[in-house]
């Protein structure tokens, strides 16, 4: 449990270091943020917030850096929601006072319109998700192993194979396959992808099945979604605007990251139910170095989507959430007006 004090003086190396890209020194904390406090008071502190994971120091005679943990604690108690400038809202407004014809362009839209006003790597996904599911087969592959195949009204989803619980005879094969086009056939994906298992369960007599039914229904959810996404990135050159892509190593992994359009859409999708995520580092199943912060919204029947940026660790994260949280009340006017009646 960290100390009003601690709060304060950790809050002030993030947003430092955010803005200067440089460790932070005790002079830098006391003259610019906390001018109550004296020096070796702060150094105390800074040593302590170190020994406690949230802080590193590069050299002996340098500053402080803020690391991951730190970033984590930042944006979900410490940091300040600044108001976006005038000239922000403008630029935002203008983009969402032209018309547009189809989803597509709105999404386009919505890319550049992040990308300029953050000056980060934008990201949009959209998941089309207005397939029918017709039937799923279940075939056992005389190896431990079964295959998966999903048969919609417009695709044959990829297949997936998945090992087969032991002692798993032909019988309850033929018996779980026709459990799950009971749940499942005539239902939408994303009827589908919102689907909470234990539902498919309640009936005592599939108790066995539950492991083989979790495994193959996270299969289903991955494969739909892989097959079901449209990924739109803008701005991917801001990134050399970023001290930490100066490095030509970092530079080429992150646009490495940018080409594996089912990678980045599974980073911006798998997200719990809040509308806002962020997302910080390896911890989080994001690149090293990296963070995501994302959104969600509805485009329409059967079709959702999140947006939002990529970029480093030291991200301006208040200026982010700003915009996503603008560009999210512009979109759900445009498109779903009868909400706000």
């Amino acid at each position: 449990m960290l100390s009003e004090r601690k709060k304060k003086i950790l809050c002030a190396v993030v947003d430092s270091y955010i803005e200067t890209a440089s460790p932070i020194s005790s002079k830098d904390i006391q003259e610019n943020h906390l001018r109550d406090c004296s020096s070796a008071t702060i150094r105390n502190e800074l040593s302590a917030l170190e020994s406690m994971g949230y802080l590193v120091q590069p050299h002996v005679s340098a500053g402080r850096v803020p690391s991951q943990k730190a970033f984590r604690i930042y944006v979900d108690e410490l940091m300040h929601r600044e108001p976006l400038t005038v000239a922000e809202v403008d630029m935002i407004d203008r983009y969402f006072a032209q018309k547009w014809s189809d989803v597509e362009d709105v999404i386009s839209a919505v890319a550049k319109v992040i990308s300029e006003v953050t000056h980060y790597t934008s990201v949009v996904v959209k998941e089309d998700l207005s397939d029918c599911i017709k039937v799923i087969k279940l075939l056992d592959l005389s190896n431990g192993q079964m295959l998966v195949v999903i048969v919609t009204d417009s695709r044959l989803l990829k297949d997936a194979v998945i090992d087969l619980p032991q002692n798993f005879t032909s019988e309850m094969l033929v018996q779980a396959e026709n459990w799950l086009n009971k749940i499942f056939v005539g239902r939408h994906i994303s009827d589908f992808i919102n689907f909470r298992y234990p539902y498919a369960l309640v009936n005592s007599q599939f108790e066995q099945f539950n492991a083989l039914f979790k495994k193959i229904i996270d299969v289903l959810k991955k494969v739909s979604l892989a097959n079901g996404m449209d990924v739109v990135t803008e701005g991917s050159n801001n990134i050399f605007n970023h001290t930490e892509y100066k490095d030509v190593n970092n530079a080429r992994c992150f646009l490495s990251t940018l080409e594996h359009k089912g990678e980045l859409a599974r980073i911006f999708t798998d997200t719990d139910d809040d509308n806002l995520a962020i997302k910080i580092g390896s911890e989080d199943s994001v690149p090293e170095g990296c963070s995501v912060v994302s959104a969600k919204i509805n485009l329409g029947e059967n079709v959702s989507g999140n947006f939002g940026v990529i970029g480093p660790v030291r991200m301006n994260y208040s200026k982010v959430v700003a915009v996503l949280d603008r560009i999210s009340e512009l979109l759900t006017d445009m498109l779903n007006p009868k909400e706000q009646q």
